[in-house]
């Protein structure tokens, strides 16, 4: 499986064709500048440079690209979440609004104005023999075990001392009704 790292995009314009829109007319970027060219910056002074390169925000408000996947409401974003009623059962309350790209899920968004590089993994000579890989991915992790971390939704974090807001001047209860003992 090939490994996926990313730099910086070296291009004017984001790379937001297949996944976010589609262009009804080119983005306009200059006489000298073309959308593919890694040296466009060189060629051109400051003024004509920052007039050429978009970042995300300025390409998305072109009116040339057309978005089709944006949410359009409140709905349309609960509808993008990860959480799915009828299978997810007791999860915390803080899980029901996550999105996809929060989890590491590739979408029709695009968070980073960056590019993907696809390199195929370096494999020792050791290894390139099959039965060898395959043992050596079939071994099991002995070591600790990890420790349960709590929900922070789940947690009670409020102190009951006698020091607490009184409702009457000298009276003062606790939530189940109760009168605190000093």
């Amino acid at each position: 499986m090939a490994e996926v790292s990313y730099i910086r995009n070296p291009y004017p314009l984001p790379d937001l064709y297949p996944r976010e829109g589609v262009w009804t007319k080119k983005p306009v970027l200059g006489s000298k500048v073309s959308p593919k060219d890694l040296e466009w910056s060189r060629k051109l002074n400051v003024y004509e440079r920052l007039f050429a390169h978009h970042t995300l925000t300025s390409i998305r408000k072109d009116c040339r690209l057309q978005r089709k996947e944006v949410p359009e409401d409140s709905l349309d974003l609960a509808l993008s979440t990860v959480y799915i009623h009828s299978k997810d059962t007791l999860v915390p309350k803080s899980y029901i609004p996550v999105q996809p790209e929060t989890l590491g899920k590739k979408t029709w968004r695009v968070l980073k104005n960056k590019v993907e590089i696809y390199r195929e993994p370096d494999i020792p000579e050791e290894l390139k023999e099959p039965v060898t890989l395959f043992v050596k991915e079939a071994e099991c992790y002995y070591g600790p075990v990890p420790e349960r971390r709590v929900h922070p939704s789940s947690v009670k974090l409020n102190i009951t001392a006698p020091h607490s807001v009184q409702s009457n001047p000298g009276y003062s209860r606790k939530i189940d009704g109760t009168f605190y003992s000093t």
